[in-house]
């Protein structure tokens, strides 16, 4: 996570801009100093941190207390913050919102910003507001705000894709609205039925029905009225009674923004060549697994998954992440690309 020039600047300008006490300065220019102190005594110890790989990054971990302040008092800052390793982990804002900000201080409407895994990049598909030609004629100004936000978190495993709100085959879009609404009219019905139901979900063939009891019985009551109640609606469709225990799903709320965090970093760089991320939730402790593209065999795997390792673990052991998930215990495990953990 290396810090370029431009961004050094960048951080100077915003910095100068804060009004502070004059005893604060004398203290400032002793972080340089201070910093350089330390950088040589971590590396005396083989201790150095790979959050900490300049010194400035140093210099900005030591003055944790007064960027902290800054940032919460000045929006700009708050903003600047955010590109620091380490630091941009706790004031890590989520790229939808910073790519939603950025276009519409440009004058743009966004309509929709999705992201996802397509193949083996992460696939951006953002919706502008406006005609096909107005979209059409914005796209390629529209790809290089992006582009430029993206690089300047240093991401480079993603593509992107701007389209106008209209943009789609209108069958595919009448399909989509009825299935929308033979789920939420399901979830109502059965909901006035007097089920307990979390969920519905009617968009794939078999409709899944999420509730948060494991009664069998009550299981088998609830698919027969489903059956009924699609059947009524014109609708037969086979039906899933799937139970959600609430515990795991309070925890996986908890641990949203921690999860966005990882997918984020680890999704959107190629040199960590991940496959897929996946995650289980459970009072006792919540399991990572990274899955990867590479072998065991191959040359930088162990650099590479012990850099993984070492990523995750020092930002899940960090005290405001540790405090955000009140100190749950986790595991982590790196997977090759045929789902082996690595031995390493």
């Amino acid at each position: 996570m290396k810090i370029d020039e431009s961004l050094k600047k960048e951080i100077e300008e915003e910095m100068e801009k804060i009004q502070a006490p004059s005893s604060m300065y004398e203290f400032v220019k002793n972080i340089k100093e201070e910093s350089e102190k330390r950088a040589d005594f971590e590396e005396s110890k083989g201790r150095k941190r790979a959050w900490r790989k300049s010194q400035f990054a140093v210099a900005a971990v030591i003055s944790l207390g007064i960027l902290t302040g800054s940032a919460f008092l000045n929006p700009t800052m708050a903003e600047v913050v955010s590109k620091i390793p380490y630091l941009g982990q706790v004031f890590h804002k989520p790229i939808h919102e910073v790519i939603a900000e950025a276009l519409e201080k440009e004058g743009y409407k966004p309509a929709g910003i999705g992201m996802g895994m397509s193949g083996q990049k992460a696939h951006f598909d953002i919706r502008l507001k406006g005609t096909e030609q107005y979209v059409n004629q914005e796209k390629d100004r529209v790809l290089n705000i992006l582009t430029e936000i993206l690089e300047k978190r240093g991401y480079d495993n993603y593509e992107l894709m701007v389209s106008d709100t209209n943009e789609g085959s209108p069958a595919l879009k009448k399909i989509d609205k009825l299935r929308k609404e033979l789920g939420e009219k399901l979830m109502s019905d059965l909901q006035e039925a007097g089920y307990p139901i979390m969920n519905v979900n009617a968009y794939n063939p078999v409709v899944n029905v999420y509730i948060p009891i494991a009664d069998e019985a009550k299981k088998v009551d609830i698919y027969k009225a489903a059956i009924e109640l699609l059947k009524a609606n014109g609708s037969p469709k086979q039906v899933q009674v799937i139970t959600r225990d609430v515990t795991e799903e309070e925890l996986k709320i908890q641990w949203m923004p921690v999860i966005r965090s990882i997918e984020e970093e680890f999704f959107l760089k190629k040199e960590y060549q991940v496959e897929d991320i996946r995650y289980s939730y459970k009072p006792e402790k919540v399991s990572i697994t990274i899955i990867t593209k590479m072998k065991s065999s191959d040359a930088e795997t162990k650099e590479t998954v012990n850099k993984i390792r070492k990523e995750i673990t020092e930002f899940l052991d960090s005290e405001e992440v540790k405090t955000k998930i009140e100190n749950l215990k986790y595991e982590l495990i790196v997977q090759d690309k045929n789902g082996n953990d690595f031995p390493f």
